[in-house]
């Protein structure tokens, strides 16, 4: 193994409307390191000393070098424009590159141990068997269980199988020339593959005994962060957070510097607390949150399995199941509701199109900088997008896009 690339620079459309200010894997989760940091630490627990290459966009540069630019074997490389994975790919590790390297997702927090997996053939792919293979890089295997075909995202009923690329690649530098071939097309590295496969033997390795992460839809961010804050299991109150003694703590809590936690309040772990947070008299913080730094969470508010991004303010108000982007502002009786009355799969819009979320627990998704009035309810599955205002009394049946106004 000669290199790795990570791949985090993508526009991630169907993330709307989170990945405004930076990409995907620059939110944190879990106890408090963004999704990219969990990643690169799973890598390099599996292959220290392999230099790891990570291609972002020009947005995210300052950012990625306050995080990785000190550590030993990192290297930042900025894609400009986006334009697919096969040329973030060449990007990385050139053009005269020659050895083995393993191409990967940022949103990947597992991959160190998929990568192993694959290391026990010589060039290999992983996959994974899905029931919705339009969403997915679909491949055909052989007798042998070698590639015969790739396929990105097939149309209805045209899927050869239900066999998944998960986005992790384990190969070699003859890759290489069938990505110049297709560079100028966004689509190049599923060009690529499409020929590489027929010439050359490519291993198609199951990996759904590794546990999954992805971040294609906005909700998926509710799934990582509860199998990051599983897996990581700590218990931590820093010194200078002030805990009232009418206060119950129970499980898996982290709570940073300068947070405070009023009395009565009731907090079940696994939750995180950021820095110089608030959490409000008789407020009740539940399994799986995180709670960012400089929130404020007012009296006799519930937060049950929800990520509230810096800098968010929330009055005496039901947040289930809920994503809130940073600078958001949510007003006093406000209910994010997270259930459906036929208590179904909870379905919301993605490029106009209604899609399951396959979570029968789902409730809003509030863009940065988002405005919510008073006595407002939110309908499972809605979104609001950046610098969206609902006013008081609302009830918000659809998604409101970016800077509109809901009356």
């Amino acid at each position: 193994m000669d290199k790795i690339v990570v791949l985090a620079a993508g526009a991630s459309s169907r993330f709307w409307p989170l990945a405004i200010n930076h990409h995907k894997t620059f939110y944190r989760l879990g106890i408090g390191k963004t999704i990219l940091e969990e990643t690169v630490e799973g890598l390099l627990k599996s292959k220290r000393g392999v230099e790891i290459c990570l291609v972002i966009a020009p947005r995210d540069l300052d950012l990625a070098k306050e995080l990785f630019e000190a550590q030993e074997n990192i290297k930042i490389f900025v894609q400009k424009e986006p334009n697919g994975a096969g040329q973030a790919l060449l990007l990385a590790i050139g053009k005269g590159f020659s050895g083995k390297f393993f191409l990967t997702g940022g949103d990947k927090i597992n991959a160190g141990l998929i990568l192993e997996k694959l290391e026990e053939n010589d060039q290999a792919i992983a996959i994974r068997k899905t029931t919705e293979p339009k969403h997915f890089g679909i491949v055909d295997l052989n007798s042998s269980g070698f590639i015969t075909s790739v396929v990105e995202k097939p149309g209805e009923g045209q899927a050869v199988s239900g066999n998944k690329i998960t986005s992790a690649y384990l190969l070699d530098s003859s890759f290489l020339p069938f990505i110049e071939k297709f560079e100028s097309n966004h689509y190049s590295l599923e060009e690529a593959l499409n020929e590489f496969v027929l010439k050359n033997k490519i291993k198609g390795v199951f990996v759904d005994d590794i546990e999954d992460t992805r971040l294609k839809f906005p909700w998926d961010l509710l799934d990582v962060n509860k199998k990051v804050q599983k897996r990581k299991h700590t218990h931590l109150i820093h010194d200078t957070a002030e805990i009232s003694k009418s206060a119950v703590i129970e499980g898996d809590v982290y709570i940073e510097k300068g947070a405070k936690i009023s009395d009565f309040v009731k907090i079940v772990g696994p939750v995180y607390i950021g820095e110089n947070s608030f959490i409000g008299d008789f407020s009740l913080v539940r399994e799986n949150s995180f709670i960012d730094n400089n929130v404020i969470i007012g009296a006799h508010s519930e937060v049950k399995n929800s990520i509230l991004y810096a800098n968010t303010t929330i009055h005496r108000s039901y947040v289930g199941d809920s994503i809130i982007d940073s600078n958001s502002r949510i007003g006093g009786g406000v209910v994010l509701a997270n259930k459906r009355y036929d208590r179904g799969d909870v379905k919301s819009a993605v490029r106009e199109e209604k899609l399951s979320t396959g979570l029968r627990a789902f409730g809003a998704v509030v863009g940065f900088g988002a405005n919510i009035g008073t006595n407002v309810t939110t309908m499972p599955g809605v979104k609001l997008g950046k610098n969206a205002t609902v006013w008081p009394g609302c009830v918000v049946l659809e998604d409101v896009p970016d800077d509109q106004t809901l009356k």
